[in-house]
């Protein structure tokens, strides 16, 4: 049971966090050898496994885009709460896909899941839709 869980966290370090064969040694110290996650990554084929998740993942942040940017353009045209939070809320999942922090936890924490501050609803309308 110990080897499959090293076996599966090595693996995702490689195949979903992108980590080399290297870094995850040192990672995992005294967990598992060089040698070994070598020899799982050949025998199991992580290389395509990685190049399979990356063209997903960049996939789905293409369709996320276009949905920022018909939530943009619909905004631009009817700037309602409605409108400006599906913004935020496009470009937030897109910053997500991207490893990049949209919000911090404490303003989800405050705000709830439908709202959004006053200070966010005023940026976007200033300087994502020109308003």
């Amino acid at each position: 049971m110990k080897h499959a869980a090293i076996y599966e966290e090595a693996k995702r370090l490689y195949v979903i966090e992108g980590f080399s064969v290297d870094a995850i040694v040192e990672l995992l110290k005294n967990k598992v050898s060089r040698k070994t996650l070598y020899n799982w990554k050949t025998a199991n084929n992580w290389d395509a496994q990685r190049k399979a998740y990356q063209q997903e993942n960049e996939d789905l942040q293409n369709e996320i885009k276009q949905i920022a940017r018909i939530a943009i353009k619909e905004a631009k045209a009817n700037p309602t709460p409605h409108n400006i939070y599906a913004v935020v809320k496009a470009l937030s999942a897109l910053k997500l896909m991207q490893g990049i922090k949209a919000v911090d936890d404490a303003e989800l924490q405050n705000d709830g899941a439908k709202s959004i501050s006053k200070e966010t609803f005023e940026f976007v309308q200033k300087e994502i839709l020109g308003l």
